[in-house]
Parts: C-alpha cells; sequence; structure tokens
C-alpha cells in the first residue's frame, strides 16, 4: 500500500538568497517566498505517477502562483521536496494552514499543514525592529554589532555613512540619524528591491553578528501566574529573533548594494574583547553577483546559528527568567525584556561545534512589582556535521549536451549519515560573469537519484549553450537542517527543536585582521 504524506511542516526559503528561514517561518516583510515541503511515500509500494499542486491557504493574502507537479515511479519511504512561489505581503502574523492535493491512480487525497508566518518592521524613530507573532510584540534594539574588519568590503556601489568619533572606543560610530531613517525605508521593502538576479550586487553590509542588543515583550494579552505562551506555541523567542538577525543583515546588504544606505549604526573597537565586548571579525570578500548572494546568506546564517547557540537551544533568557522570577499572586505580567551581551570565545563556523556566550539580565514588570534575574552562560552550537562528501565532474561539454550531476552525502555528529527528508540540501552555481543558478538536490530515487532514502542527495543541471556558459564556474552545496517536531509533542519539547540552520562548513568568521575564507565545495570548467 503506498500514500503520500507530509512528515515535517512546509518551510520558506526566501528568494535573494535561496535559503530557508530560521526554523521555515515566513516573514511578510520578504513578500515572495517559496513555500516548501516534503512529500514522503509512508508505503511499500512504488506509485507510478501523481500529479502533487497547493490548493489554497487559510489566509487570502497568501497568494499562491499556481504550480501542478509530476511525480512518477515514487518508491516505498521515498522523499521529494517540492515548492511554490507565494506573495505574503499584507499577512497578518499568526499561524496558518496550507492545504495541499495529491492526485494518485487510486484517487485524490487533501493533506492539510500548519505554517507560521511573523511581521517583522524597523522604525527609525526608536532604532527597534518589531517582530509581531500572536503571542505578543518582540521588540529588539540593537545598540552594536559585530563589524568587518576595515568596515564595508567596498564594492562598487557599496559606501561608508557620515561618521564621528566614538570616546568609548575610540573607534567609529556610523550616524544613527541618517543612517536609520535610510535603512528602514530599505528594510521595510527589501523584499521588493530585487525583480531578478543583478550581477553586479555586491555583497556589503557593516554588520556580521549580533553584539549587544536589548529585546523586549509585550505580551497579548497580560498574562497570570509565571510563564506566558511561547510564540505559536512552538518556537522559543531565540528564534524569532534569529529570524531578525538573518533579516536585518541580508536587508542591510541589499540596501547598501541598491543605493549605498546599508549602514545601521554600530559601534566596533579591534577583535573580540571578552572584557569589554567590543568586537570587529574578518571581512568576507565577495567578486559581485553569484558570489554575493551566497555571501550574503551564509553571514546571515552565521548570525542566525551563533543567535540559538548563545540563547541556548535548550531553553531560551525568556523562558530562563520566567523559571526564576516568581510573581506574587494575582499579579499580571506587562511586559518583559532582556538585555544582552554576546561572547564570541571561538570562531564561528557553520557546521561545526563552537561556542557562543551571553550574558544576560531578565526583568519581569508585573502589575505589582518588577522582578530581575542575571546570568552568564556558554553554549554550543549543535547543528553541525561530523563530515560530507561531493562528488561533481570537473569539467562539462555543453556542445555534448553533458550534465553536471551532483551528489552529496552528509554525516551526523555521531558519524550517521543522514537520509531522506532529514535535510534540505541545494547547489548553487556560480559563473565567471556572475551568473547564479541553483537546483535542489533529492534522494528520492528517481533519476537520476540512484536510490530512495539512501543517504546520496542527487541533483542535475544542465547549461544552456545559448546563454554562453563558457568559463569556470564555482559551487557549493549547502545542506540546512529541518523541523521534524511531531503534532503530538509538547510545545516546550516541541521548542527545542530548531531547522533552517546551515549545516555545511562553508564559511568561518573569525576575529582577526584578516579575509574570512568563502569556501566553494568545487568548480566545473564549461565548453
Amino acid at each position: 500500500m503506498a500514500a503520500i504524506t507530509i512528515p515535517n511542516r512546509p518551510f520558506s526559503t526566501e528568494i535573494i538568497t535561496g535559503l530557508m528561514l530560521p526554523d521555515g517561518i515566513f516573514e511578510t516583510t520578504l513578500g515572495k517566498q517559496r513555500i516548501n515541503a516534503h512529500f514522503t511515500n509512508t508505503g511499500t509500494g512504488t506509485i507510478a505517477s501523481s500529479e502533487i499542486y497547493l490548493e489554497s491557504a487559510s489566509h487570502p493574502n497568501i497568494v499562491v502562483t499556481p504550480r501542478t507537479h509530476f511525480v512518477s515511479g515514487m518508491n516505498g519511504n521515498a522523499s521529494r521536496v517540492l515548492s511554490w512561489e507565494a506573495n505574503f505581503t499584507g499577512v497578518p502574523a499568526g499561524a496558518y494552514y496550507v492545504s495541499f492535493i495529491v492526485k494518485e491512480d487510486s484517487g485524490e487525497s487533501r493533506i492539510i499543514k500548519k505554517i507560521f508566518v511573523t511581521q517583522v518592521q524597523f522604525d527609525a524613530a526608536t532604532g527597534t525592529v518589531s517582530a509581531v507573532v500572536p503571542e505578543g510584540t518582540f521588540r529588539v534594539k540593537f545598540t552594536d554589532l559585530v563589524q568587518p574588519h576595515g568596515g564595508c568590503c567596498g564594492g562598487s556601489k557599496g559606501r561608508r555613512k557620515t561618521q564621528s568619533e566614538n570616546p568609548r572606543t575610540n573607534a567609529t560610530v556610523n550616524d544613527p540619524k541618517s543612517s536609520l531613517v535610510e535603512f528602514a525605508r530599505s528594510f521595510n521593502r527589501f523584499g521588493d528591491l530585487f525583480s531578478g538576479h543583478d550581477p553586479e550586487f555586491t555583497f556589503c553590509t557593516v554588520g556580521y553578528l549580533p553584539l549587544r542588543l536589548e529585546a523586549s515583550l509585550t505580551p497579548s494579552p497580560a498574562f497570570p501566574g509565571q510563564y506566558g505562551d511561547l510564540p505559536f506555541q512552538d518556537p522559543w523567542w531565540k528564534v524569532v529573533l534569529a529570524i531578525i538577525a538573518v533579516l536585518l543583515l541580508i536587508g542591510a546588504a541589499i540596501a547598501e548594494a541598491v543605493d549605498g544606505t546599508g549602514s545601521v549604526g554600530v559601534t566596533a573597537g579591534g577583535t573580540f574583547d571578552e572584557t569589554t565586548g567590543d568586537a570587529e571579525c574578518c571581512s568576507v570578500g565577495a567578486s559581485g553577483g553569484g558570489t554575493s548572494y551566497v555571501a550574503a546568506g551564509l553571514v546571515a546564517a552565521a548570525a542566525a546559528v551563533a543567535t540559538a547557540a548563545a540563547a541556548s537551544d535548550i531553553r531560551d533568557p525568556f523562558r530562563r527568567g520566567q523559571d526564576n522570577t516568581v510573581p506574587a499572586p494575582g499579579e499580571l505580567t506587562l511586559s518583559e525584556s532582556v538585555k544582552m551581551l554576546f561572547r564570541y570565545p571561538e570562531p564561528v563556523t557553520l557546521g561545526k561545534p563552537f561556542s557562543a556566550g551571553l550574558d544576560w539580565t531578565y526583568t519581569r514588570v508585573t502589575t505589582g512589582n518588577t522582578y530581575t534575574f542575571d546570568a552568564s552562560d556558554t553554549n554550543q552550537n549543535i547543528h553541525v556535521l561530523s563530515k560530507y562528501e561531493i562528488s561533481a565532474p570537473e569539467v562539462v561539454r555543453t556542445y555534448k549536451r553533458e550534465p553536471f550531476l551532483v551528489e552529496a552525502k552528509f554525516f551526523d555528529q555521531g558519524g550517521q549519515q543522514l537520509k531522506g527528508n532529514a535535510l534540505f540540501a541545494q547547489c548553487f552555481l556560480i559563473g565567471p560573469n556572475g551568473q547564479y543558478e541553483s537546483f535542489v538536490l533529492q534522494d528520492d530515487g528517481a533519476n537520476p537519484d540512484s536510490a530512495a532514502s539512501d543517504g546520496v542527495y542527487t541533483g542535475i543541471y544542465f547549461f544552456n549553450q545559448k546563454h554562453k556558459p563558457q568559463g569556470l564556474w564555482t559551487y557549493f552545496v549547502i545542506a540546512q537542517d529541518v523541523n521534524n517536531a511531531q503534532p503530538e509533542m509538547s510545545p516546550e519539547d516541541a521548542a527545542q527543536i530548531i531547522g533552517g540552520m546551515v549545516l555545511t562548513h562553508q564559511l568561518t568568521l573569525t576575529f582577526t585582521n584578516e579575509e574570512c575564507a568563502l569556501v566553494p565545495d568545487g568548480h566545473v570548467q564549461v565548453f
């Protein structure tokens, strides 16, 4: 008996870099995104052919571009990633449902899955980023970001804003009034800034990682007792913080590339100093076009994984603050806040273990009192691979219609090979003239993949000779984990599972004066 299901929650990938957002959560500000889902044949028999399409969404502002996927030869235990483009502009924050129709020879079935949507906006007057979710409004004010050594990477469009001396660090600080206003204008519409690939786009942003910030939560409504609701009754607040960090960095890079207004008003002073918290890290070089998109995505991914690690995958500062501040009977909690100082005792390396620290103070304001709790933590990045292996041709002859075939194997921290719907894997191709192409790697047993769920993720791309692709192309194979929390889990347990983190090792942010190497997985000469 064969039956197609969707085992995990559908997830968002943003159009600009192509990567999954933290925990796969959809964001209104981005506008167009892709809705992705793993479709799995849970039976033992092969499904000869099927038609799959996204039927509807539970909010009218989720506008899906119609598309029907024709899937054939789906073996038992096979999983295949399918995607649809959708516009989330104007969708209020909340939990929604999307309905998929699967048509097989034996009949038709409907699969309904929940998705989460946030609404992030930037207020230039206060310098605050706010994220609205059903349980309340989460506001974050970044006091400092870790900036690259030497400032902006200096592309043809990039430039620094007017600066003044900062007596605290003897460093420079971007003029916050002008830069924040211009940045806010770009941030709140950056999903529309690119209508298509720009081969001249040069990655440049003044901030890489969160350093100092103040986060506050206004619950809706005020709640009695010790604990408030988790956002969406699933993710921790740190996931919302990671989403903000990703949007902030990608938005700044795009604003800088488009009109030179990407400054966010940050300070820095030398390499990372554990005593003062001042930090500068290596700069990420990108030659423009496709390389810049990959650089922007990976730097944002580093910010997300560093945020999740420092704030703890297990229990974040807001929840731990609630653990240690018990209101008196009858009091209602009106607001909560956490002041955070991030510490980076080790380089931030995607896909590998590293330590990240956080000094924080939690404050709870109730109808009758104010309660505080302080802590200093050091945690480990748990979104890691022990290794991964890539096989791809070194030469492709377009006049012979030779394919560019990529096979990849990924192994978890314990050395076990990951399979099927455990990962979302993509290959990004960057051409000699800034070209940018990407395709998904599948472990579904359908051509060109040799066997379903054997842990060999396979993808294929054909260079179009008419587009003159001749030259040396660079490729990156980027894998992200998937939130596999199940509906029967309690919110506390489900919140400890975070997806959307990059597991492959193409970028390390070191706190040195050198350039951070953006390490591709290989090159292919195209004739």
